[in-house]
């Protein structure tokens, strides 16, 4: 019996939130959106929707924009709560039918786990954690007031097998993934659905000037969380993602074995 309720209660919840995901006609918000997959997934959404993007770097903001004419930029460090702050109060009045904030924008440290390196750790959950979630806190009462709305957060397959090298980054990403998980249930009975894309490792600067081995290419990564948002998914799993998800279920020290090897 306790089994039969739980599980109708994820139905409940999958359902509630899996109504207002189809990506059209939205004003959408990406952090992180002038390079890489956030770029992908600009380029992707701009035809039928709104997209603003932000970023750090005006040149490639510009770039951006020379690319995708249609795009609507604005500088920010997503680090800075000040700059947090103006992002959203500017985008909220000049745009107030956003509706999807898709928390992209991050970046890793490569460090030793020990000794422990504070700088690091720090600058990892800054941007991965901190940012994403304090942007959540400021434009959830917009939302609140919307007749849908969503939030999507990207994580990482390394959520389920974190590499030692990147201890910072995989805490931050984790912590992220919670904060998600809890929030999806606060926000359950509100139309505000909440959305978890955990992406592998993909083709794009992220990873440093030489493409990762077997990394997936960032339009197809982009064009599959997009896919995965249409259908009302709320967690979602991209390419090797789902296999560390997996593994880690089943064979937990030896996918940790595995991936630090």
């Amino acid at each position: 019996t306790w089994v039969k309720e739980n599980v109708a209660t994820s139905r409940s919840l999958v359902a509630t939130q899996s109504e207002a995901h189809e990506m059209k006609g939205k004003t959408i918000l990406i952090t992180g959106g002038s390079e890489g997959v956030g770029l992908e997934l600009a380029r992707q959404l701009v035809e039928n929707n709104k997209v603003i993007v932000c970023g750090r770097s005006q040149e490639k903001l510009d770039t951006a924009k020379s690319q995708l004419p249609s795009l609507i930029v604005r500088r920010c460090d997503v680090t800075d709560p000040a700059q947090r702050q103006t992002l959203i109060e500017s985008v909220v009045a000049d745009f107030p039918g956003l509706s999807v904030l898709l928390n992209n924008a991050g970046a890793k440290t490569l460090t030793p786990t020990l000794p422990f390196d504070a700088a690091a750790r720090r600058q990892d959950f800054a941007l991965n954690f901190e940012a994403a979630v304090e942007l959540i806190d400021l434009v959830l009462p917009h939302f609140l007031s919307r007749p849908d709305a969503m939030i999507v957060n990207v994580t990482t397959g390394l959520v389920y097998v974190p590499k030692a090298g990147q201890a910072w980054y995989c805490a931050a990403k984790s912590a992220l993934s919670s904060v998600t998980r809890s929030l999806r249930w606060a926000l359950r009975n509100t139309s505000v659905s909440v959305v978890e894309v955990a992406l592998p490792v993909v083709a794009t600067a992220f990873h440093g000037e030489e493409p990762a081995s077997g990394a997936m290419n960032a339009d197809l990564a982009a064009r599959q969380m997009l896919d995965a948002l249409d259908n009302g998914s709320v967690h979602i799993d991209i390419g090797k993602s789902r296999l560390a998800r997996f593994v880690s279920a089943f064979f937990p020290v030896g996918s940790l074995r595995f991936i630090n090897k």
